[in-house]
């Protein structure tokens, strides 16, 4: 028996024990490419959230270039990582940023997982229960770009947030994402489109129109628009700041677009009869390991 299937076994006896509590929504959030400002939507979106009352924590799986705690001018103590060599309690690691934003630097490939002994990752496990109803949602800030760990991300997330801008290899990108992810399974959870740093409005309407189309007619998938965001100095000099712009500039164009888009998404989440219940961050990690991520 290998690992990653006694692993498997351990998690489905001990779920079986336990009593499920109600689960966290979790959100995967990523881009086709670099640079389209993936982890400041998902850092200000976390704020928005947290003002309209919800409970955040943000994972932030961009190992390459984590950039969560940069935004917010501070610095990981611990990661996901410790929990495994140092074992820490996941309490240890949750660190809190800007406004008591609260986020768990990841520190580790998931597929590194099995390279632990079964003690280790039994230990992992027991610790990534707690955090199944901390909190409200928990939002994974992804590496950009595509890879079989992100498909696997968007798989086994509740729902996805794909971030793009009008430049036509950011569109080309995004859709690549989404026809990858169709490669391995012809059932995607729900997929949202926000439009980053637009000119105009029309610029935004027009580049989610073009992507929207395309996935529509040559993948047969729906993708939802949730919001558009312009081009704002104010973002920019926030991040030289390193004070997110729903904090620094709560009236600017681009922190009101974020409330907006929160206050859209939230009475859509809790009235439509479609949605389908959260499984949580516990589902999240064993759809990962059942989509063979944690095979050897």
């Amino acid at each position: 028996m290998d690992q990653a299937q006694s692993l498997r076994e351990y998690m489905s006896r001990y779920n079986d024990k336990q009593q499920i509590p109600q689960s966290s929504r979790v959100i995967t959030i990523t881009s086709g490419k670099g640079g389209v400002g993936k982890s400041n939507f998902t850092l200000n979106f976390a704020l928005a959230l947290q003002g309209a009352g919800k409970k955040v924590v943000i994972l932030d799986l961009d190992l390459s270039t984590a950039n969560i705690n940069i935004l917010m001018g501070v610095s990981p103590r611990y990661s996901l990582i410790d929990v495994l060599y140092q074992k820490k309690e996941i309490w240890d690691i949750i660190q809190k940023g800007t406004y008591g934003i609260e986020y768990i630097s990841g520190g580790l490939e998931i597929q590194d997982l099995m390279e632990f002994d079964q003690n280790k990752l039994w230990y992992f496990w027991r610790q990534i229960q707690k955090l199944q109803a901390y909190a409200d949602f928990i939002l994974l800030d992804t590496g950009a770009g595509i890879s079989k760990e992100l498909v696997d991300f968007i798989l086994a997330s509740d729902e996805t947030i794909l971030v793009t801008t009008p430049e036509p290899t950011a569109i080309a990108d995004s859709y690549a994402v989404v026809k990858t992810v169709l490669q391995f399974s012809p059932q995607v959870p729900k997929l949202h489109l926000v439009v980053n740093r637009a000119q105009s409005y029309r610029e935004a309407v027009e580049t989610a129109r073009t992507l929207k189309n395309a996935c529509s007619n040559f993948l047969k998938i729906k993708l939802n628009s949730l919001g558009f965001l312009m081009e704002d100095d104010h973002v920019r000099k926030s991040v030289i700041s390193q004070i997110p712009f729903y904090i620094s500039y709560p009236n600017c164009a681009a922190s009101k677009t974020i409330k907006q888009i929160v206050n859209t998404y939230l009475p859509d989440i809790d009235s439509s009869s479609l949605t389908v219940e959260p499984k949580g961050i516990r589902g999240f990690f064993e759809k990962v390991i059942s989509f063979g991520k944690l095979t050897q």
